[in-house]
C-alpha cells in the first residue's frame, strides 16, 4: 500500500463511506472506484478488499437498476458510521473526495442524458437514433441512415463523445442567416 494518508483498511472503509454520504444516488462500482482512487492513496485491491467488507457488514447495500446494472448505495448504518469518523479524514482528503463525487456525479448525468440507438433495416442499412434529453423533454433528436454497423458505431461513439458540441454545430447551423431567404 502506498504512504498516503489512508494507512489501513478500516481508514479506506471510512473514506469509501464519507465519499458514498455524498452521492445523491446509487451507482456502479466503476464509477465508486473512480470517486475513491485520488492521490494513489491505495490502489484496487485494497479498495476492493474494504469494499466487500462494506457491503457484508451491512454499511453498502448492493441493488439493481431497469437494466439490470449492478449499483451501490450507503445505508443508513453506513451513513452514520461516516458522520462518526469524517473528522479522522484530513481535510484536504475530504476536499479531493467531495471534488471526485462532484466530477463523477456530473459525468453519470451527462452520460444517462444522451441516448443512442440502432436498428437494422431490412435492405442491410441501419437507422441510428441519436438523442439528449434534459428531464423534462428531449432537447435535440437525430435520426440517420448508414450503410453498415461499423458505421452505426461511429455514429454513436462519436455523438456520445461529443453531444454538445454537435448540438451547438447543428443550433449554429440552423439559426445562420445565410439560411434565411429574403
Amino acid at each position: 500500500m502506498s504512504t498516503g494518508y489512508l494507512r489501513d483498511k478500516s481508514d479506506i472503509k471510512y473514506f469509501i463511506l464519507f465519499a458514498m454520504s455524498y452521492l445523491p444516488f446509487p451507482v456502479s462500482e466503476p464509477d465508486l472506484l473512480d470517486i475513491c482512487l485520488i492521490d494513489d492513496a491505495f490502489g484496487y485491491f485494497e479498495f476492493s478488499e474494504a469494499f466487500a467488507e462494506l457491503r457484508q457488514t451491512g454499511h453498502v447495500r448492493q441493488m439493481e437498476d431497469e437494466q439490470g446494472k449492478t449499483l451501490y448505495d450507503i445505508t443508513p448504518v453506513g451513513r452514520e458510521a461516516a458522520k462518526i469518523f469524517e473528522g479522522d479524514l484530513r481535510m484536504s482528503v475530504r476536499d479531493k473526495a467531495q471534488a471526485a463525487v462532484i466530477r463523477v456525479v456530473r459525468k453519470i448525468r451527462r452520460d444517462a442524458s444522451i441516448i443512442t440507438t440502432d436498428t437494422p433495416n431490412g435492405d442491410g442499412t441501419y437507422q441510428v437514433h441519436l438523442a439528449i434529453n434534459d428531464k423534462d423533454a428531449q432537447v435535440l433528436a437525430l435520426d440517420v441512415m448508414v450503410l453498415n454497423s461499423r458505421q452505426c458505431a461511429l455514429l454513436e461513439e462519436n455523438f456520445r463523445k461529443d453531444a454538445e458540441t454537435i448540438y451547438s454545430e447543428i443550433l449554429k447551423i440552423l439559426l445562420s442567416e445565410t439560411f434565411q431567404q429574403e
